[in-house]
């Protein structure tokens, strides 16, 4: 059984703790398969057999704390309106417009 005296405040955590045991643990996963070379999240997904929506937040979030780097290499422009009208109840289908790699930031 897990001593709780052993874990500050009883083992309640604060936020910004929880927040940076989540992006080490990301970060430990994610730093050793990328390179200097561009990878799609693709194929970063796959090497690491996780949703492909996950390792994008955490590839996003690895860009915000500048651990890696991030370029667009295909951009979809959205479809014109058309005239007819769609039914109400009909659900949002969110796609990405665009494609992206990413790589280690470069020195320079």
């Amino acid at each position: 059984m897990l001593d709780e005296s052993s874990i500050p405040d009883g083992g309640a955590a604060s936020p910004e703790e929880r927040r940076a045991a989540f992006q080490a643990g990301w970060d430990a996963r994610l730093l050793p398969i990328l390179t200097a070379e561009w990878q799609s999240a693709d194929a970063l997904a796959e090497q690491l057999g996780a949703s492909k929506a996950t390792v994008l937040a955490r590839l996003k979030d690895m860009t915000v704390r500048e651990l890696a780097e991030r370029r667009i290499v295909k951009f979809t422009v959205k479809r014109p309106p058309t005239n007819r009208k769609k039914p109400a109840k009909r659900p949002r289908v969110h796609t990405a417009r665009f494609e992206a790699q990413f790589r280690l930031p470069s020195a320079g």
